[in-house]
């Protein structure tokens, strides 16, 4: 087995480079960059499809995060309202303590929920894909 190395920051500014160009350079364009940068063509080629991937894997974090900040906001305003005491829209009825205690715990089973749901969420962010054999 081969020693694992890292390209130098040159090289990564050269496909970075490319990359901005053509996110899926064709074969002729990877062994080009490959001459020019003195690695294979599988290692050009595999540095494209990680960076690709990383690429979508933020951007969809980035969707994940905006959606949870969205979630956060509309659970507290939610618990907000469960505290004030309530007026029946039809016959003006202040609502009970006791109703007040029932909203709170629904919006604290939500919030066990969402929690839930969250840490699922990060354990798929973070979870690294399937390897494919190329």
């Amino acid at each position: 087995r081969k020693n694992y190395h890292r390209h130098t920051a040159e090289q990564i500014r050269i496909m970075e480079a490319l990359f901005k160009e053509s996110p899926h350079p064709d074969e002729r364009q990877r062994q080009q960059v490959s001459k020019q940068l003195g690695l294979s063509a599988r290692q050009v080629k595999f540095w494209f499809q990680n960076r690709r991937t990383q690429i979508k894997e933020r951007h969809e974090n980035s969707l994940l995060k905006s959606e949870l900040e969205k979630l956060q906001d509309e659970h507290r305003a939610m618990r907000e309202l469960a505290k004030k005491p309530s007026r029946c829209l039809n016959c003006g009825v202040v609502a009970t303590s006791s109703d007040a205690a029932a909203a709170a715990t629904a919006a604290d089973t939500r919030e066990q929920r969402l929690r839930l749901e969250k840490a699922k969420l990060k354990a798929e962010v973070c979870m690294p894909p399937p390897r494919s054999r190329a």
